[in-house]
């Protein structure tokens, strides 16, 4: 289902805090890349919105939860190392911003090509609890869930990804 212009979405709205930042650091000095980043924030916050709107309406699977381990921590981590160091940018240096640029860059590839879209704190902030789960096969699965789970609960998931699923809401 999320296709790479969906993957590329998640990713920006994954670094809409990011966004949010740059656009407080540059709306004053700079108002025309103020005005982008927050463009750029509210365009992938309403793509991450309709995509997550849209893989409902799609047929979900039945599974039973085996092993369940929460994964919130994971989203911290991506927090922690990769959006809070960029908030000390500069953008007086072109130097720095193409750094910056390239650097994105990769990260979006990385991002879209390993599957990493269940790590998106604007996810969380949604509701979205992350779970590591096995099955009672022993197969192995993220689940984004907006409710708590627990082992032996019933879930109807949308496999939106290799291995990675969204509980459908009843």
């Amino acid at each position: 289902m999320a296709n790479a212009l969906t993957r590329i979405i998640l990713f920006l709205s994954s670094y809409i805090p990011l966004w949010v930042i740059f656009a407080i650091m540059t709306l004053r000095e700079r108002p025309y890349l103020g005005a982008f980043f927050i463009v750029l924030a509210v365009a992938s916050l309403l793509g991450t919105l309709l995509y997550m709107r849209l893989v409902q309406q799609l047929q979900g699977i039945g599974m039973q939860i085996g092993i369940i381990r929460r994964k919130d921590s994971d989203t911290m981590s991506y927090i922690a190392s990769y959006v809070i160091p960029f908030a000390a940018t500069a953008f007086s240096d072109v130097e720095q911003v193409a750094s910056l640029a390239i650097f994105l860059g990769v990260l979006c590839v990385v991002y879209v090509n390993t599957g990493m879209i269940h790590i998106n704190p604007v996810l969380s902030i949604l509701g979205y609890n992350l779970y590591e789960i096995e099955d009672q096969n022993g197969n192995s699965y993220f689940l984004m869930s907006k409710r708590r789970l627990r082992r032996g609960d019933d879930v109807t998931a949308i496999d939106v990804a290799e291995s990675i699923f969204v509980e459908k809401k009843s």
